[in-house]
């Protein structure tokens, strides 16, 4: 990792790290993770950094950091392996930002402070897979998808509550919808916050539970949604529809519904990038003396002329004809492969013919 490497990707790699080391985590080491925090710290700060940088180690008067016989060195935790599997490589520049040790442990260990505890969880992804014919996946159109997925409840609006009843702030969590159990560890205080289940993250608890939900404030329900298939969409393709996944919570964000596209095989075409292939037979007398034919394309009939002396093998081009851009600006090409169909028997009145064609040499 080169010293002017932005402080995003420095964070970028603690990230990675912290996750593969934190010893709550299978096959972690807590050495190398004391180790990785205490570069981050230094690394993350910009005073530390620049007496790092010039001195070559951190601060000599703190534990683990430099003196005789220690310490981190900078290509040790965020570049160069030492042969124990700690490797990182970076790619790409991001702008200079302050570190955030709180958003770090959020998105990692579910951590959380006081300026983070009020966030609620978002709703989990739906993904399903949709089958759709050849034709549908060059030329685009709609599908229909059924499927079933927690939604906010209709009959309370999500409050859990049975309409008309009265409701009373939470005991538990003080009416703040959240639990919180601080910890003690090396880098400090931190405060693990979690959904009260007494009132279900609302913050407060009615006197009669919602009939339908059951006090839950979230339903399953079957929906029916039109899917827009775009032109040209590719066999593993995924499109996503945001909020269309499961609700979490009446507070929460639901989360988003992944489809993902499988494309079924055509008898006739298949594609290549973005052109159509396909084979077409003509008969001798057509590869011998040329022709006009109508080849039947996914977007109707054209025209085709065969050459003189046209071989089996022999591709066509019919310009246009193959995959359309998803935005309409260009089309693939139509790519017609030649097979001269000869015949299994010749009719006698033919075969004196033939057999002249033979003694020229044709």
């Amino acid at each position: 990792m080169p010293r002017n490497a932005s402080t995003e990707e420095i964070k970028r790699a603690y990230r990675k790290l912290a996750h593969q080391h934190h010893p709550d985590k299978g096959g972690g080491n807590e050495a190398k993770f004391k180790e990785l925090n205490e570069a981050y710290q230094t690394l993350g700060d910009e005073n530390k950094r620049r007496h790092y940088d010039q001195f070559g180690r951190a601060f000599d008067a703190a534990p683990g950091f430099g003196g005789a016989g220690g310490g981190f060195q900078w290509e040790d935790i965020f570049g160069k392996s030492r042969g124990d599997g700690v490797h990182f490589d970076f790619g790409g520049n991001a702008g200079d930002e302050a570190f955030d040790i709180n958003d770090i442990f959020a998105g990692i260990f579910g951590f959380q402070d006081e300026r983070t505890s009020g966030k609620r969880r978002r709703g989990k992804d739906i993904i399903l897979e949709l089958s759709i014919s050849f034709e549908r996946s060059i030329l685009g159109g709609k599908e229909q998808v059924r499927f079933r997925r927690t939604v906010r409840c209709a009959h309370c609006a999500g409050s859990g509550g049975e309409p008309g009843s009265k409701s009373d702030k939470c005991k538990e969590c003080a009416g703040t919808g959240n639990v919180r159990k601080t910890t003690r560890t090396f880098l400090g205080s931190m405060t693990r916050v979690e959904t009260c289940t007494r009132c279900r993250g609302r913050g407060e608890v009615y006197t009669r539970s919602c009939s339908v939900c059951g006090g839950r404030g979230l339903a399953e329900r079957e929906e029916e949604i039109e899917i827009v298939i775009p032109k040209g969409i590719k066999n593993e393709d995924t499109l996503q529809l945001s909020g269309k996944g499961e609700a979490a919570g009446p507070t929460s964000a639901p989360g988003d519904l992944y489809v993902r596209i499988k494309v079924l095989p055509h008898k006739i075409f298949r594609r290549q990038g973005d052109d159509l292939l396909m084979k077409f037979p003509i008969k001798i007398s057509q590869a011998i003396l040329g022709d006009t034919v109508t080849v039947n394309t996914l977007e109707g009939a054209v025209n085709l002329k065969i050459p003189e002396g046209t071989q089996s093998g022999d591709i066509l081009r019919i310009r246009g004809k193959g995959v359309p851009e998803a935005r309409g600006y260009s089309h693939g090409d139509l790519l017609v492969e030649i097979s001269v169909d000869i015949p299994r028997r010749v009719p006698k009145h033919l075969r004196d013919q033939i057999e002249r064609l033979k003694e020229e040499g044709l």
